[in-house]
């Protein structure tokens, strides 16, 4: 058996890992120059995804994911709060499940770790055609092709893979989206990072519709093992930062966001947030222009069919076939899941136990049954926005968002807030 995986994210390569530990040939083609030519930010892996790389890592990869990682401790609470950033309530976490938080650049190389010869970067995948014998063979951009018996898109929002096999495309913008950057923590910012962010990130709304992701990342002042003693396999661990994320709808992001270099994004960010915390107006200030980016948020149906088509010698996996904005800190974990099972199913088939095809179907069945969930969730937050947006929104924020504040300073129990 061989399997082709279109696309080297956090979901491509767990499953490229997994299928060489279960013997199976595989080979990865990334458009990518390099594993580090990655955009994003910091990732949240839960319980599950946590117990789905450590079966597939061996010990002392695993052991470098946990040095490069910050734990529980960085995750202990998820807060909302009003646009001065005071507490409006919050859910703590269960302390019993393993979380990780780690850098997007950090994983995808850990990820990549140990695939030379199997990763092969500057590879942009074009199309594919499916052979009568059952295999298929994919083509890319520089006239190379590669022949196997399944072909998996892993290549994110906008698959080609997945695309070609829905006859559309699996997604929509989401009327959401975001400008997202990093400030380096030193003697200078630290004093302005918010109280509230000491037990967890934060997710803050002000009038107008405006949203504000923020929290503290700092895995090498709280990794889950001493990165000195990943010997076998290098911990990678980033400076310390404020990762920081604005949401607006569509509609108030002024001309062409995309075209904006991080300076200029920077500048829109700090316009839009006229009126919030002053701390957090200068944190945005200091922040790392080289780091900013605009995200226009794209998100699939949870109650269509995420696999409109036959089981057979392609599938797609991650954002490819269930994709879903960054609110929800469920993505990345999701691919990571999504990899665990097909590669469970096709360690079946290549054991003679069931057949490609088979595999497939069980994981496409197998998936519908937990990605609607992950898209619902992540979708919330994006509801707060629009309804936060309006005319009617904006009054409601001014008056109950600083009524809720107060409530919450007091001590009052403050459960199941809504703005509309």
């Amino acid at each position: 058996m061989k399997v082709l995986i279109i696309g080297a994210g956090m979901g491509g390569l767990t499953l490229a890992q997994a299928l060489r530990r279960a013997g199976i040939e595989v080979a990865v083609h990334e458009r990518d120059p390099a594993v580090e030519a990655t955009g994003g930010y910091r990732l949240h892996l839960d319980d599950r995804a946590c117990a789905a790389l450590r079966r597939h890592l061996a010990p002392d990869h695993y052991q470098a994911l946990l040095g490069s990682s910050a734990g529980w401790q960085a995750f202990r609470r998820f807060a909302v709060a009003d646009h001065r950033m005071r507490l409006l309530f919050a859910e703590p976490r269960e302390r019993a499940q393993e979380t990780l938080m780690i850098g997007r650049i950090p994983l995808r190389r850990l990820l990549a770790h140990g695939l030379d010869g199997v990763l092969r970067f500057g590879a942009e995948f074009t199309g594919h055609r499916a052979h009568p014998d059952g295999t298929v063979t994919a083509h890319f951009a520089d006239g190379s092709a590669d022949q196997g018996d399944l072909l998996v898109g892993a290549d994110g929002v906008g698959s080609r893979v997945a695309t070609a096999l829905a006859g559309r495309p699996t997604s929509a913008p989401a009327g959401v989206s975001g400008i997202a950057g990093r400030t380096p923590l030193d003697g200078r910012t630290r004093p302005l990072v918010p109280g509230l962010l000491a037990e967890g990130p934060a997710l803050a709304f002000g009038p107008g519709g405006i949203g504000m992701f923020v929290t503290v990342h700092d895995p090498a002042g709280g990794a889950v093992v001493d990165p000195s003693s990943c010997t076998g396999v290098p911990a990678m661990l980033e400076d310390p930062a404020l990762i920081w994320g604005l949401l607006a709808p569509d509609g108030r992001f002024p001309g062409r966001p995309r075209e904006l270099d991080g300076a200029g994004l920077m500048r829109v960010t700090g316009a839009l947030l006229d009126g919030w915390d002053g701390r957090l107006r200068a944190l945005v200030r200091a922040g790392d222009p080289a780091t900013v980016a605009f995200f226009r948020f794209h998100a699939a149906d949870p109650g269509a069919d995420l696999t409109p088509w036959p089981a057979g010698a392609v599938t797609a996996l991650g954002d490819a076939v269930h994709a879903m904005p960054p609110t929800g800190g469920r993505a990345a974990a999701t691919a990571i899941r999504d990899a665990d099972l097909l590669a469970g199913e096709l360690a079946r088939a290549h054991a003679g136990e069931s057949t490609i095809p088979m595999a497939v179907h069980r994981y496409q069945s197998g998936m519908a049954a937990y990605a609607g969930d992950a898209i619902r969730t992540s979708m919330q937050p994006l509801g707060w926005v629009h309804r936060l947006s309006g005319p009617v929104g904006a009054g409601l924020a001014r008056l109950s968002l600083p009524a809720l504040a107060t409530a919450a300073r007091l001590g009052r129990r403050v459960t199941g807030a809504r703005v509309a």
